[in-house]
């Protein structure tokens, strides 16, 4: 099985600039999207209604904001939740939950904790719900655990360009990255790191300004992490920075 994740930063403007030739082209059996940033309503019938796939819609309450999409290429059985169950959360549209037969996948939009940190408590609560629900599915299902999507969090140093700088700003606080050192503790692996461990380079989103992607200066915002017990079924974790269309680049997990 081969899935995709992207934070499309608009599907309708994605769209237009090739997210279907992307989707067509690499044939993945399972895409989750972050921030959507539409109503199923608004979208054109080939993103609600393609050949290949079934597609779940997670919008957000506040139009032109958010939104996830999980779509499962048609055949495979599964079974799927929307939301986290909590209003503060799913109000913002930022999960799907998707139980297959052996293993749970989360699609998830993390906050952006915001230029003055006043998103930050939130994004750490809603941070906190996703890993308790994944490992309360574990135990409860005895499923290992995939969560993908844009964490809006680069983990270490060698995770973005200017570490240095970036101290002082959400993505790259103390605490942001001090929640991703306990989610790892609690048993959880970053699957790209896992065959590129220590390299840095590897990013997965670059600001639009100043000429950033061309020069190589992002962060690496967006990963796979895995329950311990999903290892062995872990074949490659790559990105896919070829590809355009956002200000994000899709990244892939290719299992068994």
């Amino acid at each position: 099985m081969k899935i995709a994740s992207w934070n499309v930063a608009g599907l309708r403007a994605c769209e237009k600039k090739g997210y279907l030739d992307w989707v067509s082209d690499n044939k993945f059996d399972v895409i989750c999207l972050q921030e959507t940033k539409a109503l199923p309503e608004q979208l054109s019938d080939s993103l609600v209604n393609p050949d290949d796939y079934e597609v779940l819609y997670a919008p957000a309450q506040k139009k032109g904001y958010s939104g996830v999409s999980t779509w499962i290429k048609k055949g495979i059985t599964f079974k799927n939740k929307i939301g986290l169950g909590k209003e503060e959360f799913d109000s913002e549209g930022r999960t799907i939950i998707t139980e297959f037969d052996n293993f749970i996948l989360f699609n998830c939009y993390f906050p952006n904790g915001q230029r003055d940190h006043g998103r930050v408590p939130y994004k750490l609560s809603f941070s906190d719900e996703v890993a308790n629900q994944a490992l309360a599915l574990k135990e409860k299902t005895g499923k290992e655990v995939v969560i993908t999507g844009d964490f809006n969090t680069a983990h270490h140093e060698i995770d973005l360009a200017n570490p240095k700088t970036n101290t002082k700003t959400t993505g790259f606080l103390p605490i942001e990255r001090e929640w991703m050192d306990k989610f790892k503790k609690k048993g959880f692996i970053d699957a790209f790191r896992e065959f590129t461990p220590n390299e840095n380079g590897h990013y997965t989103w670059w600001t639009f300004r100043g000429d950033c992607r061309a020069r190589n200066v992002g962060w690496r915002i967006d990963y796979f992490w895995t329950t311990d017990g999903f290892k062995k079924r872990i074949q490659n974790c790559f990105h896919q920075p070829e590809v355009q269309g956002s200000d994000h680049c899709p990244i892939v997990l290719d299992m068994i």
